[in-house]
């Protein structure tokens, strides 16, 4: 299973609209990258905590995991289809959305220099919150949230 990191800004967006981006982005992923199932993990960063040009940022990052030696092709088309639609959805400017679509050795880094950031403690207590939040995804149907703050 793959998977995709999305940040987002805590009350940004509707659950409605989380809902549909997540469709957006299994149902691209599936078309131009792989049929392999989708793991999506949403952060809500809290008001106040993330900043461009010295304002609450409205940015959201996308990050996508693939297979070693994706063609370049595969991954522009992905981007562009995914952008279109986010961007239709949110009425972000397109400076507000980046996107990625990682090779599955950097994205297993980037997992691995998060974890390595924090005490045991602190692993602990977020392996938690993410099970909280599986457990509620899976009852309730909704994209698994999470706010990143332990």
């Amino acid at each position: 299973m793959r998977k995709a990191l999305i940040i987002v800004q805590e009350q940004q967006l509707s659950q409605t609209d989380i809902r549909r981006l997540d469709s957006y982005i299994k149902q691209h992923y599936q078309r131009y990258i792989g049929t392999e199932k989708l793991l999506t993990i949403w952060n809500r960063i809290p008001a106040g905590q993330a900043f461009t040009k010295y304002e609450d940022s409205r940015s959201s990052l996308v990050t996508m995991e693939c297979e070693k030696g994706l063609e370049q092709a595969k991954r522009v088309a992905m981007m562009k289809a995914l952008e279109k639609d986010w961007l239709a959805l949110t009425a972000q400017h397109p400076d507000e959305l980046m996107l990625a679509v990682v090779e599955e050795d950097l994205f297993a880094g980037l997992f691995e220099s998060s974890r390595e950031r924090l005490d045991l403690i602190g692993r602990l207590h977020l392996v938690f919150k993410m099970l909280c939040s599986f457990l509620k995804a899976a009852l309730s149907g909704a994209p698994i949230q999470f706010n990143p703050n332990l």
